[in-house]
């Protein structure tokens, strides 16, 4: 069988060394045809913890739909980077968009976005979701997911301590004050620079509405001396005292770790952290609250927004491909299949909630008890929300709250229309 193989081999390389230059001509030009037939579409998202699922739907839709290419493109500081890419005429084919955030609502405006009012597949999105995306009574993209803060806890060390969810502001130091008496880290913050945010924008929400910014994006909301923005400082403080002691240098994916180590009785992050966390520890016994930003627990609101929506360049080469593309993502089967992958709050109508962990909240965003991410109505964009990271984290260093407030609004004036 040995010799017979060898000789099998070497009839196969001879006829292949003949054939050789007639069959590379005849590759060549397939080879040729299939690229002149292949659509290719850049599919541009920054979410690093949907890469798997994203490959797995890219893979059925090319499978259905022969001669379309979907090729993902996922790098680090993706915003940043689109940014960059639209400012040099480099567009993706579709890629992140948050309704209301100024870099969508200017982009609508500046003709770069494909107008999507009038496609079936908007109309499968739930509508107070989808609707964020209007502009001048036409959308430019379309929702998929909804993300949502809150605490997520170490249920272990709630029920071997016997110490009970907060539902109050005052209730949340008492159990941050219970864990530090029993020498374990009450919280666990990342308040390196890109993720300082995630703790106070919940207090941000709970204090201020959609007009309060609108008067802040005009340079009219005194924040220097405003007793609401001076209660925001004081809890950061406060919260900031009892999280581990190098949470300045600390990034969200170091206490991703931390977290699932049991280092840390609480977090407070949104549900899109879920999936890294399991997957880092499958075995960890994790819940989640909501945040106790006031002492009304009735009345303390969900920060949350999009969390992943498309749009489609208005230069896309192939955009009817485009459109069938996010068509079947935004399809009941794909949504389902994304929140059950992530544990985020579908916003695809009819689409269950199947993680234990995250019914509670969702069933807040359902009531409506949520509010949107206050930064998506900020005139600076992302830039403002830059510069207000970096003062949040100046000032837990400082602990100046009249050097942050004073920052603050002069950030706002710098920004205003």
């Amino acid at each position: 069988m040995k010799n017979h193989g060898v000789k099998w081999v070497s009839m196969m390389l001879m006829a292949g060394l003949v054939l050789g230059g007639c069959g590379a001509k005849n590759n060549a030009a397939e080879e040729v045809k299939g690229s002149e037939a292949e659509k290719k579409i850049e599919f541009f998202q920054w979410k690093v913890e949907a890469v798997n699922f994203f490959d797995e739907k890219i893979k059925e839709f090319e499978a259905a739909n022969p001669g379309v290419k979907i090729e993902q493109v996922n790098v680090p500081d993706g915003p940043a980077v689109l940014k960059t890419r639209v400012a040099r005429g480099d567009i993706p084919d579709i890629f992140i968009s948050y309704p209301i955030e100024q870099d969508y609502v200017l982009r609508a405006q500046n003709d770069y976005l494909l107008d999507l009012t009038n496609e079936d597949f908007v109309k499968n999105i739930i509508p107070e979701v989808q609707d964020r995306y209007l502009i001048d009574g036409k959308m430019y993209g379309v929702a998929l997911s909804q993300n949502a803060m809150g605490v997520i806890y170490n249920k272990k060390m709630f029920a071997e301590n016997k110490i009970e969810i907060p539902q109050t502001w005052d209730e949340f130091v008492a159990t941050m004050e219970k864990f530090k008496q029993l020498g374990i880290t009450p919280i666990l913050m990342p308040n390196a620079t890109a993720d300082v945010s995630a703790f106070n924008m919940n207090l941000l929400v709970n204090s201020f509405d959609k007009a309060y910014w609108e008067k802040a994006n005009k340079g009219e909301a005194k924040i220097e001396g405003d007793p609401l923005w001076e209660d925001i400082a004081k809890k950061m403080l406060v919260a900031y005292d009892y999280a581990q002691k190098d949470s300045i240098a600390t990034k969200a994916d170091q206490i991703n770790q931390k977290f699932v180590n049991g280092e840390g009785a609480m977090y407070v992050m949104g549900t899109f952290i879920l999936p890294q966390l399991e997957k880092l520890n499958p075995e960890f016994e994790y819940g989640m609250f909501p945040f106790p930003a006031t002492n009304d627990k009735d009345k303390n609101l969900v920060l949350g927004g999009v969390d992943t929506g498309f749009t489609i360049s208005s230069q896309a080469k192939y955009p009817e491909e485009a459109k069938k593309f996010l068509a079947f993502l935004t399809s009941k089967e794909s949504a389902q299949q994304f929140s059950d992958y992530e544990g985020s709050i579908s916003a695809v109508k009819d689409v269950q909630m199947n993680k234990e962990q995250v019914k509670q909240i969702a069933e807040l965003v359902k009531e409506g008890r949520s509010s949107n991410w206050p930064n998506h109505y900020w005139h600076g964009g992302t830039g403002a929300e830059n510069d207000f990271r970096k003062y949040s984290q100046q000032f837990l260093m400082s602990r100046d709250s009249k050097a942050y407030l004073k920052n603050l609004n002069d950030m706002f004036i710098m920004y205003k229309e």
